[in-house]
């Protein structure tokens, strides 16, 4: 298993595309960040909010990592969908013939990368929101809001390895991560708190441990159902 592991990081690293995906997903949480906090902050100016009025720093940064995650996703997927693009899964598949091991290796990379690049994010977006804001910002727990927005990342991206084996598809696996971690935020939030998207937003906001279970669920379900497929199926 670990050598599975360790081929797997290789293979993700040897690429430029999960650099450039990362960076991407850097650059745009601390500019969505500071955008969204400047913006308070302009109402302020513009008289439409009193002098007195502050912000959380965490509401507009979970907002830029929701869209910065995506990127992160992409990267996540690519070690998946990129192989089957190219048929060397096949190559993947005979060389570890125990094909759970694969799935495995490839989630438990993508997980690792979704943290480290998820707390790079979101401290990222910290900064840049809290300088945005100014004395206007309410600062709260820095430490915990970001580790916490690292562990919707890092989940999120599990969740993508597993869409990936299911649809084997660059085009559909991003689409449908798209629409179940940004797009499901617009259903109601009866029905929203037992689907990702809404989950993921509640956990980083702090409100319990409960939404992270939601997120994971779904993650846990997705990944037994490509198992399932994988070891099934042909390549």
């Amino acid at each position: 298993m670990r050598n599975a592991f360790t081929a797997e990081w290789g293979k993700l690293w040897s690429l430029r595309s999960p650099w450039f995906c990362l960076t991407a997903a850097v650059l745009l949480t601390a500019i969505l960040a500071w955008t969204l906090a400047n913006d308070f902050v302009h109402d302020i100016r513009m008289g439409r909010l009193p002098e007195s009025a502050t912000l959380p720093v965490l509401e507009p940064l979970i907002q830029a990592v929701q869209v910065g995650q995506l990127a992160v996703v992409a990267a996540a997927m690519l070690m998946v969908t990129s192989e089957y693009g190219t048929g060397a899964i096949r190559s993947t598949l005979l060389a570890r013939p125990r094909r759970g091991d694969v799935l495995l290796a490839k989630t438990a990379v993508a997980v690792v990368v979704g943290f480290g690049a998820g707390l790079v994010c979101a401290a990222a977006g910290w900064q840049s929101a809290a300088l945005a804001l100014g004395s206007h910002a309410v600062p709260g727990e820095p430490v915990a809001d970001t580790l916490r927005l690292a562990v919707v990342v890092a989940v999120a991206c599990g969740f993508t390895t597993a869409v990936g084996f299911l649809l084997r598809s660059g085009v559909g696996t991003l689409t449908t991560m798209v629409v179940l971690l940004l797009g499901l935020q617009m259903i109601s939030q009866r029905i929203g708190v037992y689907l990702p998207a809404q989950a993921a937003v509640r956990f980083a906001g702090g409100d319990g441990v409960r939404h992270l279970l939601v997120l994971t669920g779904w993650t846990v379900a997705a990944w037994f159902a490509a198992r399932l497929l994988l070891i099934r199926r042909d390549a």
